[in-house]
């Protein structure tokens, strides 16, 4: 008998899971924006618990079989959160000896990859104290460019990668990426910057037309830096904490990797 022939994958079955993903990207995107909106300790209350998941979620990737019980779990959730906590009361750079405070507890419990979870910590601290800053000193509408540019590359991914296909991008990676959906992603992340400047954003014209593709390219290197990992661990999602969009590692890792990139141009004064 011959082998059955593989069948096209149906335009149905493409976006199979589409409206689950619209309803969580609709209650996110609420609680985000009523704690940006607010500002202050809104943000860092919001940021406070979104950083202790993600570091719940980032050891589970980096010990998969680890148990919750583990010391070392709440050392890094508490160091992350501890870290934006820091930053809060006390500006951007204070958040790192409390991540350093939480490395050398690591290292003194003989804790499993100390210098992973470490690094995790680091990973999570600098874009999530950032976000403090950027909210308080540059206001909303430099945030919104921001998640703007990253929502506008994952959205041109995943239409332009499903509706055209072709060739994978880094398919040892992230199989289902591809060339398609990653330009189309760069160039809705360039239309969202020359909306955000010709609404009047801070900065000006030449930078946002500049900067909006690095950053969306930021946001795709987050994104394959954790579908790196979790090929690692062998796993498919970092949790299942949001019904479309597993964990929010899968959600938030291109915001992650891309505010982390705003803020290095921040401090070199190019933004």
């Amino acid at each position: 008998m011959d082998d059955p022939v593989e069948q096209p994958e149906t335009p149905p079955a493409k976006f199979a899971d589409l409206w689950v993903r619209i309803a969580s990207a609709v209650v996110m995107a609420l609680i985000g924006g009523i704690a940006f909106w607010q500002g202050g300790d809104y943000v860092a209350a919001l940021l406070v618990v979104v950083g202790g998941l993600m570091a719940w979620e980032f050891r589970r990737l980096i010990l998969p079989d680890a148990s919750n019980k583990d010391m070392g779990l709440w050392v890094m959730v508490a160091g992350t959160s501890g870290a934006v906590v820091a930053a809060n009361l006390f500006g951007f750079w204070l958040a790192f000896p409390i991540v350093a405070l939480a490395a050398v507890i690591l290292w003194q419990i003989k804790h499993k990859r100390p210098l992973w979870i470490a690094t995790g910590m680091v990973y999570l601290a600098t874009p999530l104290a950032a976000l403090l800053v950027i909210r308080d000193q540059q206001g909303l509408t430099t945030v919104l460019w921001l998640v703007g540019v990253v929502i506008a590359s994952d959205i041109g991914g995943y239409f332009f990668g499903r509706i055209f296909g072709g060739p994978k991008f880094w398919p040892s990676i992230s199989p289902k990426k591809t060339w398609s959906g990653t330009v189309g992603g760069w160039a809705l992340a360039l239309g969202v910057g020359f909306v955000y400047w010709s609404l009047g954003g801070p900065h000006g014209f030449r930078e946002i037309m500049l900067f909006s593709i690095p950053i969306a390219m930021a946001a795709q290197v987050g994104d394959l830096f954790e579908s790196w990992l979790k090929r690692k661990a062998g796993i498919k999602d970092s949790s299942n904490l949001i019904p479309g969009h597993g964990g929010l590692l899968d959600r938030f890792d291109g915001l992650l990797a891309a505010t982390t990139f705003y803020m290095a141009l921040h401090l070199l004064g190019a933004l």
